[in-house]
């Protein structure tokens, strides 16, 4: 069967996949053209791409890929863990085929193809985080918007301390006087004694209460920049420019703001909400990618969150959907009184594993998504939630090309001693789950179901 489109001049469509998405077949029955995987990995060839062609991602669940391919499903979890990077960020149009090499699975990729507007001309998406006593802020999400970090300045502000790592690579000018300071990479960052210094550095320049910190980078980058700005001549103003996918959908947005302590993380912090927060979507291009997948586990937790299928948005529809969610939840609960717990989701066994671990050995999205398959196991072991939904987490962990088992090195007693360290556990072990009226905090008394659900969760991932 041949499919034809006519919306957009056949050269200018290319179709991306994994193998076994058959996009050659459905190239040539569509009448466009097909990519190999060695030009979607060469960042030359997606920045061409992205500038004069649409690129739609043909994709399908790991074990209709595997089962196409010819190749067990542990060897197609591995093509998407190596390629999601690159896939996603440069695809204008994602369609997911349940029917691959079927005159179905032709007509739903054509269709997908007739409604894509492709990312260069699409303009920055805007959301806002709105408080009822008219305090608030814009969420600027798109390529390029890093260039119009002046329009988002305070007036007043004089003097501007960007706040970045060596390797984020991103150069931003504000039109005013402006210094980088520059603070180590990693989780080790977030340290009391490197607020000290940067607060010291600052007012060696002469910065008043009137000038402006900007982030530039990760989480790591907001966390830290923002509880400095929160602290400096009793808080001074903070713009943050996110770098990495798990700052943009989460870590930049909200206010919350700290750094570690040894015997746990983000004990030390405060709530500082931002002038504005501008997600580069351009930065995301050249993140490595095990950084990206990390995001994509802070991302997960939005498919329970009311986000539904957003593994079918182009990556900048994608981020803004996901930040929407998190601006509607803090706009409500400010300082985390109550619905803006839900945004900890999978957030418990993750700090867990990530002190358990030392900070650093396992990347925060790596150890959510783990968090996220282990939450389910919990609340099924609770009866809010039934088989077909903890295999709905399983499910979309998998497809962001992460691990959703608890690694067996970790010891299950330690882990349940630090759930009960965890800053929700006020009155005991509180965790956020899902269950019928969708996710919310319950506490849970019961370790023997803890230790059950963790055992139920160690090599949970089939394949």
């Amino acid at each position: 069967m041949s499919v034809s489109s006519d919306s957009v001049s056949n050269a200018s469509i290319v179709l991306v996949g994994l193998p076994g998405a058959g996009i050659d077949q459905l190239a040539q029955q569509l009448g466009h053209r097909a990519a190999c995987l060695d030009d979607v990995e060469d960042a030359n060839w997606r920045r061409k791409a992205r500038a004069e062609q649409t690129v739609i991602w043909v994709d399908a669940s790991d074990d209709e890929l595997a089962g196409s391919s010819g190749v067990a499903v542990s060897k197609a979890r591995e093509f998407r863990r190596r390629h999601l990077g690159a896939l996603t960020t440069m695809a204008d149009g994602i369609v997911n085929v349940t029917d691959l090499d079927t005159p179905a699975g032709a007509l739903a990729v054509k269709a997908v193809i007739d409604t894509t507007v492709p990312s260069r001309d699409t303009p920055p998406v805007k959301q806002s985080v709105e408080f009822g006593d008219e305090r608030g802020y814009p969420i600027v999400v798109g390529r390029g918007v890093a260039a119009d970090l002046a329009d988002y300045l305070p007036a007043k502000a004089e003097r501007v301390a960007i706040v970045t790592q060596p390797g984020i690579g991103l150069q931003v000018e504000s039109g005013r006087s402006q210094q980088v300071f520059l603070v180590d990479d990693g989780e080790q960052a977030k340290r009391l004694d490197v607020v000290g210094d940067l607060a010291s550095r600052f007012a060696r320049w002469g910065m008043t209460r009137a000038d402006v910190v900007v982030s530039v980078g990760g989480g790591v980058v907001s966390d830290l920049a923002g509880f400095v700005a929160s602290t400096y001549h009793r808080g001074i103003a903070v713009v943050h420019i996110s770098t990495t996918l798990l700052g943009q959908i989460d870590a930049a947005i909200g206010g919350k703001c700290g750094v570690n302590l040894p015997e746990g993380k983000n004990l030390v912090g405060s709530f500082w909400q931002p002038t504005a927060v501008l997600c580069e979507i351009d930065a995301l291009d050249s993140l490595p990618g095990r950084e990206f997948r990390s995001g994509m586990g802070e991302l997960a937790k939005y498919h329970f969150l009311g986000g539904g299928d957003l593994d079918r948005l182009p990556l900048t529809q994608r981020v803004a959907d996901s930040a929407k969610i998190k601006a509607d939840v803090v706009s409500g609960d400010e300082r985390e009184g109550g619905r803006r717990a839900i945004l900890n989701y999978g957030h418990t066994l993750a700090h867990a594993l990530e002190t358990a671990a030392g900070y650093g050995q396992l990347r925060h999205g790596e150890a959510v998504a783990i968090g996220l398959v282990y939450a389910a196991e919990v609340a099924h072991r609770l009866g809010r939630i039934d088989a077909a939904r903890v295999e709905e987490h399983r499910r979309v962990v998998s497809h962001y090309g992460l691990e959703g088992e608890v690694p067996a090195s970790f010891d299950a007693d330690e882990l349940i001693e630090l759930f009960a360290r965890d800053k929700k556990a006020i009155d005991g072990i509180t965790f956020v789950l899902d269950g019928p009226n969708g996710v919310e905090s319950v506490m849970v008394d019961d370790r023997e179901l803890l230790r059950d659900a963790l055992a139920a969760a160690t090599g949970s991932v089939k394949g």
